[in-house]
């Protein structure tokens, strides 16, 4: 199978690229930047020109959507929605178009929410899956939710299958030595991101297992790790911070806030990597 993925330069898409490739996929990667002497091809493009989106996916026969704005703040909010929402449209027009098999792309656990809210708020309840409802304030939360609905309008047009993937943060082996030790001291740091992770290796596998599992229209599902990235268990974190959120079942140890089952029955997907595996983290 030949797979296009945007973003296909960034710190995920890198993993996506790398773990597809060493699974027998032929991978065209689409970004705005190069990595240098990369065994795949790779494409400069655009991604709010639908033009150069046909181009890109040309011959394929999936795409993998990895390319956004990740974050509100360095761009203005109307930069930010317009470039993710008209980019994600973009990528399912010309899917639809090209009849291609499968779209996977990256959602967010910003459609929450919590991330980037202006008044802030608690979970409904926890832990949360994918019933949870979605209310972001936000210019980025808004453009992952619309995304899902753009996703949704895709398939009800083409009954071809699509994968919407909710991702807790994405960390790798730098980032978690980076980051780590400062939410440790302060928890309340990362209240936003109800301390969920998911390894970028997870992640990957996760874009890759999206393609190869057996789905019927689209599908939104929450990928992280099994527990949180805190040291300290999961029902001091809801105590302290979350303590008017209604816990519908028993949450042990430092288990995470969030609910991948769907993830888990539908792709088969099974975190494997934890920042754990640091000895410099012990």
């Amino acid at each position: 199978m030949k797979v296009t993925v945007t973003g296909g330069a960034g710190e995920l898409g890198q993993f996506v690229v790398r773990d597809l490739i060493e699974h027998g996929y032929e991978v065209v990667s689409v970004d705005q930047r190069i990595i240098k002497d990369a065994p795949y091809k790779q494409i400069v493009a655009d991604l709010s020109d639908l033009g150069q989106i046909y181009g890109c996916i040309s011959g394929s026969d999936a795409i993998i959507h990895l390319g956004a704005i990740r974050a509100p703040g360095a761009n203005p909010n109307e930069v930010v929605f317009r470039n993710n929402v008209m980019g994600t449209f973009n990528v399912f027009e010309a899917a639809a178009c090209l009849n291609l098999k499968r779209v996977v792309w990256a959602s967010s656990i910003n459609v929450l929410g919590f991330g980037f809210a202006y008044r802030k708020f608690s979970p409904v309840y926890l832990p949360i899956d994918e019933n949870h409802p979605n209310l972001p304030q936000d210019c980025y939360g808004l453009s992952k939710l619309v995304g899902e609905e753009i996703a949704a309008a895709f398939t009800r047009r083409t009954e071809i299958p699509c994968v919407s993937l909710r991702f807790t943060w994405i960390g790798n082996d730098e980032l978690y030595l980076k980051y780590l030790p400062g939410i440790w001291k302060d928890p309340g740091s990362w209240r936003v991101a109800l301390w969920g992770f998911v390894d970028a290796r997870d992640a990957a596998t996760a874009c890759r297992l999206s393609l190869e599992s057996e789905i019927d229209g689209h599908e939104s599902m929450y990928i992280g790790a099994d527990t949180t990235i805190m040291k300290i268990p999961s029902m001091d974190l809801i105590q302290e911070y979350f303590p008017d959120s209604e816990v519908r079942k028993e949450i042990k140890g430092t288990s995470s806030l969030f609910d991948c089952r769907k993830a888990k029955r539908i792709l088969g997907f099974q975190p494997k990597h934890h920042w754990k595996d640091l000895r410099d983290l012990q």
